[in-house]
This record gives structure tokens, sequence and C-alpha cells, in this order.
């Protein structure tokens, strides 16, 4: 993860210690959770796979400065998170939609309306008082640009190393070209994407290692929401796009 800091923000450390113990519940939580076919209930197994392995590949190539790299691997999570909250439903929800996924006639749009309407609202709010409809939605917009090769994607292609202040900045590019802001917004990614499968996982209620996790996970939520890097209100798709710049001498590394 990235931020370069000897003291490293709270919505660090506590992700930090959460990813990877969350992975593991999660596979054994689809694991046993019963549907009518192995097949199916592979599904949502396989997804969090997935989403470890984006995670893993995303932190390794935010860390050598391959940031559009990094973040394509991140917009991946989102969609697979999907697939496993999906997985981890009651069978007479959740069968109809994974089998409409795995024939390709269920988009993950129709997929994300579904729980819209069944599921969500059964989940409280997200990081403030927004629901978690808009707390999802927020996210998916962030990183939606990056599912192909656009001109957003490639603002991660270039390494802020002069900027004063005002709208004139210097900036270069290259296979590796580290920024620190740029980093930690792709860190505070992988954050939501954690903190997003702890709120499926405690939605889920049937594993007991998570919901003896359960005030980390809230704490985590609640260090991400007061992070200088998202505001309450507003797009998080322009709040952690990459040419979004602090003024010179603005800690935005640390908690507000």
């Amino acid at each position: 993860m990235s931020a370069e800091s000897d003291e490293k923000p709270r919505w660090f450390v506590l992700g930090d210690q959460l990813m990877w113990p969350l992975v593991g519940m999660g596979c054994t939580s689809a694991r046993y959770h019963r549907l009518s076919t192995p097949d199916l209930q592979s599904l949502g197994e396989l997804a969090i796979c997935h989403h470890a392995g984006c995670l893993e590949a995303s932190d390794h190539a935010n860390r050598r400065g391959k940031h559009s790299a990094a973040v394509c691997l991140v917009r991946q999570s989102v969609e697979a998170l999907t697939i496993a909250e999906i997985g981890l439903q009651p069978a007479d929800f959740a069968e109809p939609l994974l089998l409409g996924w795995k024939e390709g006639r269920k988009s993950h749009g129709e997929l994300r309306k579904a729980l819209e309407r069944d599921i969500w609202p059964t989940y409280g709010h997200g990081l403030w008082d927004e629901s978690w409809a808009e707390f999802y939605g927020n996210l998916a917009r962030a990183v939606q640009p990056y599912a192909h090769y656009t001109s957003e994607l490639q603002g991660w292609q270039f390494v802020t190393v002069g900027y004063e202040g005002g709208k004139e900045f210097t900036a270069m590019f290259g296979l590796e070209t580290y920024d620190p802001l740029q980093a930690t917004r792709i860190t505070l990614f992988h954050m939501l994407l954690s903190y997003m499968l702890g709120r499926i996982l405690l939605a889920h209620g049937r594993n007991q290692d998570v919901l003896s996790r359960r005030s980390e996970i809230l704490e985590l939520g609640e260090a991400l929401g007061s992070s200088k890097l998202l505001f309450k209100r507003g797009d998080w798709w322009a709040q952690l796009a990459p040419h979004i710049l602090f003024k010179p001498g603005h800690d935005w590394r640390h908690d507000t």
C-alpha cells in the first residue's frame, strides 16, 4: 500500500490489519454458504479470490509507480465483490442472478439494481449518513473510467514534480513514475474495498470470526470518512482523480 510517511493515517493502519483476514473470512463464508449446485456455489469464492489477486497485484504495481495499472485492478475488485456479495445471499435470490451472469444474460448493472432493491436497504449507511446504495454508487463511478485505456486512465501515468499552487504544474511520465499523492489515493481505494467486504460479511452475519471484528470494521469506516482525501459531500470520481492536487504544504496524508 503506499503512503510514504513516518506517521501513517488511521485508515491505513486499520485497513492494513483487516485486509487479508477479511479475504480469508470471505472465502470461508462463501465456501460454507450452500447453493443448489457446486458450480453456482463456487462463484462467490472464486470472486473473492479474484478480488484478493487484484488487490495484491494493484498494491505491487502501486508501490512501483505503475499507478495506471494499479487503478485498473481496483475496478476489477469492485465487480468481483458484486458477485461475491450475491453469492452470500439466500438461494432464491442468488441463484437466478448468478446463473444469468454466468450465461451472459445479466450485466453488472442489473445485478447491482437487484442488490439495491432487495438487499442494500438492510445494510444501513455508508461512511457517513448516506445510504449503502449511495456509497456503492460513488465508489463504482470513481473507478468506472478505468474500464478501458481512456484519457482519464492515462492521467495516472503522469507524476507531478513541481507545483506551487494555482493551475500550473510540472509533470513527467515513464514506465515507473511514483507519485505519493496518486499512490495514497489508490491505497485509499484498497481500504474502501476492504471496508466494503467487511460490511458485506457483517450483513451476512454467519461467520463468528467476522462478527468478532465488527468494531474494527466499523472503526475503519469512521477513519475512511475522516480522511482528507474524501469529502462528505461530492463525487469521489473527482476527489480521487489523479490530476486533483493539494496546495503546497497541505498535509493530505493524515486524518482531519
